[in-house]
């Protein structure tokens, strides 16, 4: 019995071996069928798409106005984690505490995200953790000037689509266009490398090249803002080009606000006011009819009667800001007089008027087409009034943007061509195609002897008229002030008034034009003139620039310039300069520095990625607050 036991048991443990091994063979072939096949088989082919960066916006002298900041979500399967090392090296990568990262991953759902936004690349991680973190880019427009010149270049939405400006003017040059590619993934998910799949790289929009100087905007900006404070304004707008290109250096309009947040700020203040805004230009016309004189048979000694008050056709009493008894026609121009301005006007007649006002633009738009613009509104001589002879030679009863008004002036600079402003230089693409800007065909509108003869009237204006506050040592400078009631609900304000200069330098050779406009200052204090007013910021601004662009020297009256003083740049409305101390970054994360520098009031400029390098200003120097540090990232390994 004992034989046959331990034979039965020997048959037994040997089916059960037997079984044993036909079920390990079996669970290596489902193995087999179910991972190894998988590791090796692809499952499937996914389109991926590839971003490109927006393009971006510089000054003439290649500073960036726009800046593109890449981003990162990072994401993670839980379920999915199989080496505990991965918070660790995420930790590590980010900065943030891996405890707060465990807290997340505590949850029960199928994907958590740890990080929605962060400027920290760790897209090497997904490489060594692929089936259990996601990391996605994006990317944010930066604004690194803040207002400066905010209502050119305006802003984007959360999608990367122009709003405003020339941020949704060009929006279909700037835009990138996206690449793809294909890849293989197994039946893990993990992908698999194949060269031979297709791709399409994408590409970066297009950049563009404005003729803005930053530099210039910084100082006109600046010296709006202290006049805006000393004379109690509501508004101010400033506008500098080059009368001989029509190209626009500088334009400002205040209040204004900053396109890196433009939800806290009204939306009135993104409308680029120089161009879309309408004023009556009050005496900045009365070049048009002096203009209108001299085409005709009106010469500059001739001699009108202006001892006021002057009775209108029995319509109005006309009188002139300061008393006079004759005056010539330059002379009439040199002190505004109102009365002897509408005594040649009437001599003109009003077809001559209209005609000339036409010439210089008044009533259809410039042709600027970076911007909406409004072509004003100038009556035709059938539709005037009799009342109409004493308000339009003197500027009243029309319309016109600020930017009409400087390029009719701009006209007279130049030897008498009347030009298209522009404000984009070039614009280049992805392709390297280069679109420069089409100069526009000049049209004549003036004799180049009446328009010396018209910059030779402005000059003795700056010189011994109403805008003496304008003139700059050691330069010829021609210019005209204005000084005009506000239209207020069909009336004119006796307590709201547009204050205006316009003038540009040097006069023998014009280089640099520059419009001046002051909104509502006080009148209780008799600031409303443009001569007090308006003046003084252009002289101001051009001292400032002559200290910045030693290019402007030609010509002089004397052999003489203006002492150099320290540039002063401010962004933001204090007089008072704020002083800080640069941090030490090196070795921060770049989301650290960002923030240790938002702290103090310094704006950064990073490239590269990972921790900070170098900077550009030394730790514990003393700087003025708003001033920008570049600094350079790289990756550790």
């Amino acid at each position: 019995m004992t034989k046959n036991y331990i034979k039965f048991k020997k048959r037994i443990i040997f089916v059960h071996i037997s079984i044993m091994l036909i079920w390990i063979g079996f669970g290596f072939r489902l193995f087999n069928i179910q991972i190894i096949n998988k590791l090796n088989n692809p499952q499937g082919i996914k389109l991926e798409s590839i971003n490109g960066f927006r393009g971006n916006f510089y000054d003439a002298n290649g500073n960036n106005l726009t800046q593109n900041l890449t981003f990162y979500r990072i994401g993670i399967h839980p379920q999915k984690i199989l080496n505990n090392n991965l918070l660790n090296d995420l930790s590590e990568c980010t900065g943030t505490d891996k405890e707060i990262y465990l807290s997340k991953v505590s949850s029960d759902k199928g994907y958590i995200d740890l990080e929605k936004k962060i400027n920290k690349n760790c897209e090497y991680l997904q490489k060594k953790y692929p089936n259990s973190l996601i990391i996605k880019k994006s990317y944010k427009r930066y604004y690194p000037e803040d207002n400066l010149v905010s209502q050119i270049v305006g802003f984007t939405n959360i999608d990367d689509e122009g709003v405003s400006g020339l941020e949704s003017k060009y929006n279909k040059f700037l835009k990138p266009v996206s690449g793809s590619k294909l890849s293989k993934r197994n039946g893990l998910g993990v992908k698999i490398s194949d060269p031979t799949l297709p791709s399409q790289e994408a590409k970066n929009g297009a950049d563009i090249t404005l003729t803005i100087n930053k530099e210039y905007q910084a100082v006109l900006r600046d010296e709006l803002i202290i006049q805006m404070e000393k004379v109690g304004a509501s508004a101010s707008m400033g506008l500098i080009l080059n009368p001989q290109t029509g190209a626009i250096l500088s334009m400002v309009n205040l209040p204004d606000y900053n396109p890196n947040s433009p939800n806290d700020f009204d939306i009135e203040l993104q409308r680029n006011k120089i161009v879309s805004d309408l004023i009556e230009p009050g005496s900045t016309f009365k070049i048009v009819t002096m203009a209108a004189a001299l085409e005709s048979d009106i010469s500059l000694t001739d001699e009108y009667n202006v001892q006021g008050p002057y009775n209108f056709h029995n319509i109005k009493m006309i009188e002139d800001s300061e008393p006079h008894t004759v005056l010539n026609v330059k002379e009439i121009l040199a002190f505004s007089s109102n009365i002897g301005t509408i005594k040649i006007a009437e001599y003109l007649g009003k077809k001559s008027i209209y005609n000339q006002a036409r010439e210089f633009g008044y009533g259809t738009k410039t042709g600027f087409d970076s911007f909406t613009e409004q072509p004003g509104t100038f009556r035709e001589p059938s539709k005037w009034t009799l009342s109409s002879m004493h308000s339009v030679p003197i500027g009243y009863e029309i319309s016109a943007t600020p930017l009409q008004i400087a390029m009719s002036y701009a006209a007279i600079a130049n030897g008498g061509f009347l030009l298209k402003p522009y404000v984009v230089e070039r614009i280049e693409k992805h392709d390297d195609t280069i679109i420069k800007n089409q100069r526009n065909t000049k049209k004549r509108i003036l004799s180049q002897s009446n328009s010396e003869k018209l910059g030779l009237m402005l000059s003795h204006t700056v010189e011994n008229g109403s805008a003496k506050s304008a003139a700059i040592d050691g330069w010829n400078v021609a210019g005209k002030t204005g000084t005009s009631k506000k239209l207020i609900d069909g009336q004119y304000s006796e307590k709201e008034f547009i204050s205006s200069f316009v003038g540009y330098f040097p006069y023998e050779n014009p280089q640099l034009l520059c419009l001046i406009i002051i909104d509502s200052p006080d009148v209780s204090r008799n600031l409303h003139w443009g001569g007090i007013s308006a003046a003084p910021v252009f002289k101001s601004v051009m001292d400032r620039i002559i200290n910045i662009d030693k290019s402007i020297t030609i010509s002089r009256s004397k052999n003489q310039r203006v002492k150099n003083e320290p540039i002063l740049i401010q962004k933001n409305y204090k007089i008072k300069i704020e002083y800080v101390e640069m941090p030490n970054l090196i070795g921060k994360t770049v989301r650290d520095a960002f923030s240790d520098l938002k702290k103090v009031g310094i704006k950064p400029q990073i490239s590269g990625r990972g921790l900070i390098v170098s900077q550009s200003i030394e730790a514990g120097t003393k700087i003025e607050k708003e001033s920008i540090c570049i600094l350079k990232a790289e990756l550790k390994e």
